[in-house]
């Protein structure tokens, strides 16, 4: 004896819309996606804590927005390199959200140790300054992508707390 299976309605409705909304997945998750990353500018750096072992400085990053849809950054990380040597490093632990074509201010609290780099001050040209980089990443969207960012400059020595001390 051959036992014969019957879809009732139910679920042959079920299946039909189980795969049109497996279809349409796809297509509701490209706003999950930024369609440009998001550009990330290094606007200061300020000495909040300066010890024997370690310094705390406070970066502050203008993250603009060059979407038509707004950014929701849940956290982040940034690095500070200089002279090719990493010196600092602090997280992004508050959400920031940036508007459609805008722009917002974070600091992010950076923890390190300057002082190896104190030999190299009198070795660099106080015109030339002394190259950073920025490294760091964002979490955003709905599958906490990692959006990277870097940005470079020189350090003018000595710093001072006006914008220019800074140059991108």
């Amino acid at each position: 004896m051959r036992i014969v299976a019957r879809s009732t309605g139910f679920t042959q409705w079920f299946r039909r819309w189980s795969v049109l909304l497996l279809a349409a997945l796809p297509l509701s998750a490209c706003n999950a996606f930024p369609a440009r990353h998001p550009e990330v500018q290094l606007l200061s750096i300020q000495p909040e804590s300066v010890g024997l072992v370690s310094q705390t400085f406070l970066l502050s990053l203008k993250i603009s927005n060059p979407n038509d849809g707004a950014l929701h950054a849940k956290a982040g990380e940034a690095r500070l390199y200089v002279q090719d040597r990493r010196v600092a490093y602090g997280l992004l632990d508050t959400p920031v959200d940036v508007p459609a074509y805008g722009s917002t201010t974070v600091q992010i609290p950076v923890t390190g140790n300057f002082l190896p780099l104190l030999g190299d001050l009198g070795n660099t040209r106080t015109a030339a300054g002394l190259p950073y980089a920025v490294k760091g990443y964002l979490v955003m969207g709905l599958f906490d992508m990692r959006v990277p960012f870097e940005v470079k400059g020189a350090l003018h020595v000595p710093l001072s707390p006006r914008p220019s001390a800074v140059l991108p």
